[in-house]
């Protein structure tokens, strides 16, 4: 039987980049476009199971109001968080810069309860053809050592995805992602060439079965006589 941690999870960002979309379609498969941002923190749990570890994790979810009007409060709700998202919106480039250099730097000022767990994680990825944050966010990610994540709460694209890699980071520190989808590709890339292959063989195989001598060919035929 596999025990239950719990960790104090936070997403900080500005208002309308998604955080409660997110949050709903995590929990509960949910996602309202008529969703009103939040106006105060709400609190949220939900646990997986990691097999790998024989333990299961219970997620402490809060989800702060990003309103300029309400930043001096968020600091109460994220004071000893264990793993911080820092959710922008892709088509504004001002939610990055705010989560950058507001979000980011205003937690670090905090006396934080050993190193937090970082995700930066870019939402509204359904709209990818309006993105005005290219790889700067990739970019910040790695430079503060967070998992980077593209999230759509719409189409419930890459949240459980995000979630599961918070939960291997917990679990092993010496998680990293980059690593991790560079051997999914590499596994990928074999499985591709073993099934390339294994199509040339059978593409083979067949044309071996395909020819057939004719059994009369190498019979000598009868030597005409002279008269």
């Amino acid at each position: 039987m596999s025990t239950t941690e719990t960790v104090k999870v936070v997403l900080l960002g500005e208002a309308g980049v998604g955080k409660t979309c997110i949050i709903s379609q995590f929990i509960s498969g949910v996602f309202d476009p008529d969703t009103i941002s939040s106006l105060s923190a709400q609190f949220i749990t939900k646990t997986l199971e990691y097999k790998k570890y024989n333990k299961s994790l219970k997620f402490e979810i809060w989800d702060t109001a990003g309103q300029e009007r309400f930043r001096s409060l968020a600091k109460i709700f994220y004071k000893d968080a264990k793993v911080i998202c820092l959710v922008y919106d892709i088509t504004s480039k001002k939610s990055f810069e705010e989560l950058k250099n507001f979000w980011y730097e205003q937690q670090t000022k905090l006396n934080v309860d050993g190193e937090p767990i970082f995700a930066v994680v870019g939402n509204k990825y359904d709209l990818y053809e309006t993105n005005q944050v290219a790889d700067d966010a990739k970019n910040f990610a790695k430079s503060i050592g967070a998992i980077f994540q593209y999230t759509s709460a719409k189409l419930a694209s890459g949240i459980n995805e995000l979630f599961n890699n918070l939960g291997e980071k917990y679990f092993d520190p010496s998680f990293d992602i980059n690593e991790q989808e560079n051997k999914d590709k590499e596994l990928y890339e074999q499985k591709k060439l073993q099934k390339a292959q294994k199509k040339v063989d059978n593409n083979n195989k067949k044309k071996d079965e395909k020819v057939k001598l004719d059994p009369n060919l190498h019979k000598e035929k009868p030597k005409k006589g002279c008269c």
